[in-house]
């Protein structure tokens, strides 16, 4: 038996070492199923974290971003402004039918139970008003699918000062893929969307982060939820909304290829104590997840 060499600790290894451990782990990870299910319980996540200890990665949740963050991975924020004469285009598509769908009546009627009965001081109690307008939207969108709770592994970044990485779990994605994959993706959501080319028809997901209020301080969260998720995809563009179900602010997260960034927001809106403003919440729900991937803005216009 080959003698024991001499075991060094991890800053003792010298850049070439540490490049190539680094490489060998890269090879494993890549090599393993995440779903086989004789794989050792937190061996992938163990792996990836001796990778960014020997990267010297910093590692945040989605939970602790704020916009210092956002400006350290230079992507940048910017309003964007509703073109006035198109409201009542949105209010139009908010309200449009198709047979079979929960139709607005009932749907304005669920949310006044809701309002009646369901305690808003957590944000389980304001999660069920964001389902009853998501479901609205499911009914009458073929093929949109609700995730609740989709974890995004971890995603590095390479700001000018560092390797910092990013994890964490998303309230929803909401997700428009050709019906045939509704099973597919609804029984392993992880599996199906965890790798671009799982699927080669075209998938598009919105991220949709929920609070119980101040929903403006959702918005780094969510920001770098989207920019995560759109590196892991290989997109170039994502939408997203942060809620508490009264008060909606939807937004367009840019991917630049130089890794930086630009979230552009739309104003808040609320439905309003009547909701009266319900129709056009809806419609902006369908536009956002209708046209998730792409930066053309039908309603909306930047300065």
């Amino acid at each position: 038996m080959a003698p024991i060499s001499k075991r060094r600790k991890l800053s003792d290894l010298t850049s070439g070492d540490t490049n190539e451990l680094l490489n060998k782990i890269e090879e494993s990870r890549s090599d393993l199923d995440e779903g086989d299910e004789d794989l050792p319980d937190g061996l992938i996540d163990k792996l990836q974290e001796l990778h960014d200890k020997l990267a010297n990665v910093k590692h945040t949740s989605f939970s602790k971003v704020d916009p210092i963050t956002l400006a350290s991975l230079e992507i940048l924020p910017g309003p964007l402004f509703l073109i006035s004469d198109k409201r009542q285009e949105i209010e139009d598509l908010g309200l449009a039918e198709i047979p079979g769908c929960l139709l607005i009546d009932t749907t304005r009627f669920l949310i006044s139970l809701v309002r009646g009965h369901v305690s808003a001081v957590t944000k389980a109690g304001c999660r069920i008003l964001i389902n009853t307008l998501l479901l609205r939207v499911v009914s009458v969108c073929p093929g949109v699918n609700i995730i609740p709770e989709f974890p995004i592994p971890k995603t590095t970044f390479n700001p000018e000062s560092g390797k910092c990485s990013f994890s964490g779990v998303v309230d929803f994605l909401v997700t428009k893929i050709p019906t045939q994959y509704t099973e597919f993706l609804l029984s392993d959501p992880s599996l199906t969307l965890g790798r671009p080319g799982n699927i080669k028809e075209s998938i598009m997901s919105n991220i949709f982060e929920a609070k119980r209020d101040n929903v403006w301080a959702g918005l780094s969260q969510a920001t770098i939820a989207a920019a995560s998720y759109c590196q892991l995809q290989g997109l170039s563009v994502i939408r997203g909304v942060i809620t508490s179900g009264e008060q909606w602010v939807f937004f367009v997260y840019e991917r630049h290829t130089d890794g930086t960034g630009r979230v552009l927001r739309f104003p808040q809106y609320t439905l309003g104590p009547n909701l009266e403003h319900l129709a056009f919440v809806l419609g902006l729900l369908r536009d956002s997840i209708d046209n998730a991937t792409t930066s053309n803005l039908a309603f909306f216009t930047t300065p």
